[in-house]
């Protein structure tokens, strides 16, 4: 095994400051992404969508559940859309399935085995609720029980124990199923991170990869960085080898992406991540919410949610039309 990028090997894995990819340390990559993926959502719909999970069906479906708000505002979305593609960067099909309520800004998605029958589990995270269903399609049902603490949630399903982080990263809670109580199971060290206050880390996406390291990556930014947006703060990466002992590194994604009709885009910002894994569990796609209008040029001559008299770049997002879109990786 060999760790890159001047990281070194402990404990069997590798600790550095980039993502692992296999046994190698490295960048979450892009590369030349179909132009489906520009917006996953109709474009020419004005209101806006702030991405959420995609999950692969047993018959090879992919189905998102990406929260709509009303044209011009990012706060409390009006339903779940609920699309459908055969292939996971799209087009996506809307009309065939109808919304689900809106219950949360950011749902997350988990599948897992019924202790008691083995047969796939399909649960719907958001707004502190957890929602159940035998399948993609549901019907989702709600039970008073079926509780989380903390927005955003990142939750994962690990060795019969559900495991979760939320919006703020500090933290990682375990319970021993759905109804069970949460107790913390690990502290998230936060460092004297690059730009001190000004940096923040949020919207967390948690997995535990096939070598048994558990990985977060969050949309991070700095509101004091307002302009050359495409070389601004965008990402964050922790990792762990227990699941407890946690570790911090930057960027480990970026704001340009390759289209294959032969256009590029420098995105304001890049949020709200989730990643999508192959039957292999490999990474394959990162999906995340997007400023569908300005590029490396940002807003900062912008006075709506601005910071020391400039609109940072993760804030011009408020004033455009925001949708979802995904990115095909380097791997």
């Amino acid at each position: 095994m060999e760790c890159s990028l001047n990281g070194v090997c402990t404990a069997g894995a590798c600790v550095c400051d980039r993502p692992w990819q296999g046994d190698t340390c490295a960048k979450l990559a892009f590369k030349t992404t179909p132009a489906s993926g520009k917006s996953l959502y109709d474009i020419t719909d004005a209101r806006n969508t702030w991405n959420g999970p995609i999950v692969t069906a047993p018959d090879g479906t992919f189905h998102i559940y990406d929260p709509i708000y009303k044209v011009g505002s990012l706060g409390g979305p009006t339903s779940i859309k609920h699309g459908t593609a055969k292939n996971v960067t799209g087009p996506y099909e809307w009309a065939s399935r109808p919304d689900l309520p809106a219950g949360g800004e950011n749902p997350a998605f988990v599948v897992f085995p019924d202790p008691t029958t083995g047969k796939d589990v399909y649960s719907l995270w958001m707004g502190g609720k957890i929602r159940v269903g035998p399948g993609p399609d549901g019907p989702f049902t709600e039970a008073d029980k079926y509780t989380y603490v903390g927005g955003n949630p990142a939750p994962v399903y690990h060795k019969g124990k559900f495991y979760m982080t939320s919006q703020r990263t500090d933290e990682v809670s375990v319970s021993n199923g759905l109804g069970q109580p949460w107790t913390k199971y690990a502290d998230i060290k936060h460092p004297v991170f690059p730009g001190g206050s000004f940096y923040h880390v949020e919207d967390p996406f948690m997995w535990i990869d096939k070598r048994s390291n558990w990985h977060i990556i969050n949309h991070a930014y700095r509101n004091d960085e307002y302009e050359h947006c495409g070389d601004s703060v965008v990402s964050a990466h922790w990792y762990s080898t227990n699941g407890t002992d946690w570790h911090w590194t930057p960027q480990p994604y970026s704001h340009t992406v390759d289209y294959d009709d032969g256009t590029s885009h420098t995105y304001t910002t890049l949020e709200r991540p989730n990643l999508h894994f192959n039957a292999e569990g490999q990474l394959t796609h990162l999906n995340t919410a997007a400023d569908m209008i300005v590029g490396d040029e940002g807003c900062g001559n912008r006075t709506t949610h601005a910071h020391n008299g400039h609109t940072p770049c993760d804030n011009c997002k408020w004033n455009d039309h925001a949708g979802t879109i995904i990115i095909a990786l380097d791997v």
